[in-house]
Order: structure tokens, then sequence, then C-alpha cells
């Protein structure tokens, strides 16, 4: 189940925990390294028996000039971003002319109000949240939006 916001993800966990009652299971939480943890710490709070294992790690392309370069030439002009790490790492790796001359004037699918706030921080104005991360979910948006 998924919700708008982490909070409200969070608070959601622990009412089906609660409503289960689960208390006394011992629950692993997978997460990315260095991932949020908003969960990890509202279960702990609640004590609940949590492990948490660290299972994945991010790793980004590089992403080139000739990259962009192509992405503008075939008329890029909407984006579909499901993380912050890549919202965040999209603005360090292109340059400024790139970003105010293309980047910031494509539309942005962001799974989240979260993501939405960062894109809005960043640069972006044309910005559509989506509740779900779910593909059904992302091209009933898209559809709708384009």
């Amino acid at each position: 189940m998924l919700f708008p916001n982490d909070e409200e993800n969070s608070e959601a966990l622990l009412n089906l925990l609660y409503k289960k009652n689960i208390k006394k299971a011992k629950i692993i939480l997978l997460k990315g390294e260095n991932g949020r943890t908003l969960v990890e710490k509202n279960l702990s709070k609640n004590n609940f028996n949590i492990s948490v294992i660290e299972c994945y790690k991010k790793s980004f392309k590089i992403i080139s000039s000739l990259s962009i370069k192509q992405w503008r030439a075939y008329k890029i002009n909407t984006l579909i971003i499901t993380s912050g790490d890549v919202l965040k790492k999209l603005n360090e790796v292109i340059d400024v002319l790139n970003k105010n001359e293309w980047l910031f004037r494509c539309k942005i699918f962001v799974v989240g109000y979260r993501l939405a706030e960062i894109a809005k921080k960043i640069g972006w104005k044309d910005i559509i949240v989506c509740n779900y991360a779910n593909n059904e979910n992302l091209l009933k948006i898209i559809k709708k939006h384009n």
C-alpha cells in the first residue's frame, strides 16, 4: 500500500502492524545504503523488534555532454523521476545553460510530494505528482497530462 508521502506511509505501516498484532514479530527492514530512516525510527520508537539490512547501493551512470545533446536533439520534453537522488544528480551533472534552456522547461512527473518539493527547489516549474509508483498509475497520469 502506497500513500502520497513518507509520513503517511510510515503511519499506515505502523497501523497495519498493530492491527495484525505482530508486535512480537521479528521484522527485517531492507533498504539501500544510506537510505532514509523514517520507517526504521518509527518502528524502533514503537518497540517493534527490527533489524535493518542495507541490501543495495545506487550506482549512477555517467551522463556525458553528448548524451545531453542527443536528448535535446530528440526533443525530449518530459521526464519521469522516482528518486530524489536522480533529481539531485541531474542538477549536478547538467550545465547551467542546458538546465535553463532545456532541462527546467521539461515537464516532470515525480512520485510523491517530497520529490515535487525537491524538484521545485532545484528549478522545475511544470511538476506533476503521481501518488503511486506502479507502472499502471504512472501511465494513467502521463496519458492524462500529455
